[in-house]
């Protein structure tokens, strides 16, 4: 993660059950995060959580308790709440992909930033809610938008990690794709090897030979891809001799 992820501080309010908070552990590290606070948690520590967390232990090992959320986000200049709740006084709301952009260039300006989750069964209360400065929602299925806790806290990590993240995908091909000389050789190649068997009528092709070139094109041939194909379509041509 490109960014100062000790910053970012994962605040569970409230939470049921103890497994709950060994899952959040294992989607934080997985995405690079590893300061958890915990308000009034109501069993903890626990086996259930060790159990859960896969290799995060860690992160249960340093998280740390408290009787409120103002003692939890006290330090932190920027203060998000995840809730789906309906509110009759509206708070600023972003989705988990925009709150995650704007979370990275906080962080990058060493300003200290809170995420709070509410408790499984209800999430937030309003109440809760005030202690934030925006809320964060995460699209869902209308019909059924019902996340559990350590989906949600999976969710808006993967978005602060992809926002933030400078890892590149490696390269798949093992060969450099074909320049746009090369490929327009094996286009043209294809085409007469095409009107040779009479596939395409020269006369009367129609867009056939618009959709071949479209068609190559689009597929990005590398270099032995293209010399196969070369030799491919050459073997036809000997036999047709």
């Amino acid at each position: 993660m490109g960014m100062q992820s000790n910053l970012i501080n994962i605040v569970l309010v409230d939470t049921i059950h103890p497994g709950n908070i060994g899952s959040v552990a294992r989607a934080m590290k997985t995405m690079g995060l590893s300061r958890l606070s915990l308000v009034n948690p109501r069993v903890f520590p626990s086996d259930d959580a060790i159990a859960l967390s896969g290799n995060a232990t860690d992160v249960l090992k340093n998280a740390k308790i408290y009787k409120n959320i103002r003692e939890a986000i006290k330090d932190s200049t920027f203060v998000y709440a995840t809730s789906s709740r309906d509110r009759s006084i509206q708070w600023p709301i972003k989705d988990a992909a925009l709150a995650a952009k704007d979370i990275r260039a906080e962080v990058n300006n060493n300003k200290e930033i809170s995420i709070i989750f509410g408790k499984e069964d209800r999430g937030l209360t309003n109440d809760e809610l005030e202690n934030a400065n925006r809320l964060i929602e995460i699209p869902a299925n209308p019909i059924y938008p019902v996340l559990n806790l350590a989906m949600s806290v999976q969710i808006i990590s993967y978005e602060i990690f992809k926002s933030s993240s400078d890892v590149k995908l490696k390269e798949w091909r093992d060969y450099p794709e074909v320049n746009s000389e090369q490929l327009q050789m094996l286009i043209d190649h294809f085409i007469e090897t095409a009107i040779d068997i009479d596939v395409i009528d020269p006369d009367n092709p129609k867009k056939i030979i618009s959709r071949i070139k479209r068609m190559f094109t689009r597929l990005q041939p590398d270099e032995m891809e293209a010399s196969f194909m070369r030799g491919f379509l050459s073997g036809i041509k000997k036999k047709l001799k």
